[in-house]
């Protein structure tokens, strides 16, 4: 049987490879190195690594690290290094070194593997400027979304105000505050610089608290919001949804169970429990009222977003309040960043 030549091993390797004394001349390099920056062996071999391509490879990073491996006998690992080179241009490579030893022969040398890499970097440049473009291009869209949504609220708010009908200035106002809600998700989701996903906490949690203040500018009714919301991260295609059903549960405690001048306090609590979101709004008010105008709407609403969310409700109301629970399953891959809210 022949003995393998390790060098003809080394010839089989797509990285370029090149053997080194301590003092970096150079004793073999590889057909891959050749060919990548276009040299031939007996014009390498020989000389000096920092001599080689006109002084192209006398980069005094490369130099310490290589005397660092030969006196000390560590390794470099993925030291990326970029230059021009006259034949080739540009390239960046990534470059690894150790020290070898032939009990044999008794001799100590210099792996280094050279990588080229210039075109993976470049890919990932492209990649990386797209990806900017792209994100500019949906934030862009996304501030316009918001600002149309805001005017076509306020212009319903204005129609309503100028409706003769009881009935149907409501019936105004409830659509203005759902679209209210979605501009509400444009808004934060300007505010946070994405366009993917939102914290359930600031978002939900502004929402309630701006419902409740359209709700004291109207009447200066002594309404109390109790919020506890962790700070799940939502994706905006599940966000729009449980954002207008927290809109429509809270509009319909807010303006339905404390008649007249009567206080109250609206909850709103949204937890993670195991593999499920459980969003529950709650009041302390006088129960649900079979006749409210809005009734049979706000609840079908409801019913139809938890089922787009794969969720179901659960109600409960009677004299001491209402109590809307709703479980909706958490996708792989959704996370808790914090524990708390107010």
């Amino acid at each position: 049987m022949h003995e393998v030549n390790p060098l003809d091993l080394v010839e089989t390797i797509r990285e370029g490879i090149l053997v080194l004394e301590p003092d970096l001349t150079i004793r073999f390099a590889n057909r891959s190195f050749c060919q990548t920056f276009a040299v031939a062996p007996e014009h390498i071999v020989g000389r000096k690594l920092y001599e080689i391509g006109n002084g192209r490879w006398n980069i005094p990073k490369l130099r310490t690290s290589l005397g660092t491996v030969n006196s000390g006998g560590k390794t470099i690992e993925a030291l990326k290094v970029e230059f021009i080179f006259p034949s080739i241009g540009q390239r960046i490579m990534v470059l690894n070194a150790r020290k070898v030893y032939r009990p044999d022969s008794k001799i100590q040398q210099i792996l280094l593997a050279i990588e080229d890499v210039t075109e993976r970097v470049r890919l990932e440049r492209e990649h990386a400027a797209a990806h900017v473009c792209i994100g500019m291009l949906l934030r862009e869209l996304t501030h316009r979304v918001k600002n149309s949504l805001q005017l076509i609220a306020a212009m319903i708010m204005i129609e309503a105000g100028s409706h003769e009908s009881r009935e149907g200035k409501a019936a105004l106002e409830r659509v203005s505050h759902r679209i209210a809600a979605l501009g509400q998700l444009y808004s934060k989701l300007s505010k946070d610089d994405t366009v993917e996903a939102v914290n359930a906490a600031t978002y939900l949690g502004e929402l309630c608290r701006d419902l409740i203040a359209s709700i004291h500018k109207e009447g200066d009714r002594p309404i109390v919001l109790q919020t506890d919301i962790e700070s799940e991260l939502l994706s905006t295609d599940r966000a729009i949804p449980i954002g207008l059903i927290v809109n429509e549960l809270v509009t319909n405690a807010v303006k339905y169970a404390f008649p007249g001048e009567a206080k109250g306090t609206v909850s709103v609590t949204l937890k993670r429990v195991r593999r499920e979101l459980h969003l529950t709004v709650s009041d302390d008010g006088q129960g649900l009222d079979p006749r409210r105008v809005d009734s049979g709407l706000g609840g079908r609403l409801v019913d139809g977003f938890a089922q787009q969310l794969g969720g179901q409700v659960e109600r409960k109301s009677d004299s001491r309040g209402t109590t809307v629970h709703l479980i909706l399953p958490s996708r792989a891959g959704a996370r808790s960043t914090s524990a708390e809210s107010s």
